[in-house]
């Protein structure tokens, strides 16, 4: 499967300093997984770390047109995050016009050749379940939901089953700093796609993912 990946830092991983191009975020732990399981992923990764739906629905539209079987939408936070806390000079998008603009970057893709748009949703902005900003952010999750019903896309819950890992173990240091994965965390994200769009194992939310082969972390989680 060929896979074409827009987003922001979530999905960045580096990618352009990799010499193989895609990072250590999520998308390579898809690929392992993947691979593992008999299957393939070719993960072709243009996330942008700061990026809000309005810089993804952009760079959706200077692509070339190519062939892939399917092409990932996953932002959000940053469209929610700006309301707090500024960066870049970049003003906050409200639902409506993320909802708009996912709506958008999905029926571009699909006219540049993706068979398939996997909308995800947003994880966390605070490491406390329960912080304000996440109350916030469970608003954008819904906006995926009606964006991917409007744009026949397929939804997939990462925030939704993210924020169940952190609930039923909130021991685990599940991201640097409340928003940006760990790599635990990247892989809880990678599980989750796996499983709901490749037909991969569940992994429950009290289960913390394996330590996947030849990871360079010292420790896990």
């Amino acid at each position: 499967m060929r896979l074409l990946v827009l987003g922001d830092s979530l999905s960045d991983g580096g990618w352009k300093r990799d010499p193989e191009g895609i990072g250590t975020a999520w998308p390579r732990s898809l690929r392992d997984l993947a691979a593992l399981s008999g299957g393939s992923v070719e993960p072709r990764v243009g996330a942008i770390a700061g990026s809000r739906s309005t810089e993804m629905l952009a760079a959706a539209r200077e692509l070339a047109p190519g062939q892939w079987d399917a092409a990932v939408l996953f932002a959000g936070a940053n469209d929610a995050w700006r309301r707090w806390v500024p960066w870049g000079g970049q003003d906050p998008v409200d639902e409506d016009d993320f909802r708009r603009n996912l709506r958008q970057a999905a029926g571009i893709l699909r006219e540049k050749g993706a068979a398939e748009i996997w909308i995800l949703t947003p994880c966390l902005l605070d490491a406390d379940p329960d912080h304000p900003w996440n109350e916030v952010l469970r608003g954008y999750r819904e906006a995926c939901r009606e964006a991917a019903e409007l744009a026949g896309s397929r939804l997939v819950p990462t925030g939704e089953e993210f924020e169940a890992a952190v609930r039923a173990r909130p021991e685990i240091k599940w991201t640097y700093d409340g928003a940006h994965p760990r790599p635990v965390g990247q892989e809880r994200l990678a599980w989750t796609i796996h499983h709901r769009m490749l037909g991969g194992p569940a992994l429950p939310e009290g289960k913390l993912p394996p330590r996947p082969a030849g990871t360079k972390v010292r420790t896990w989680p």
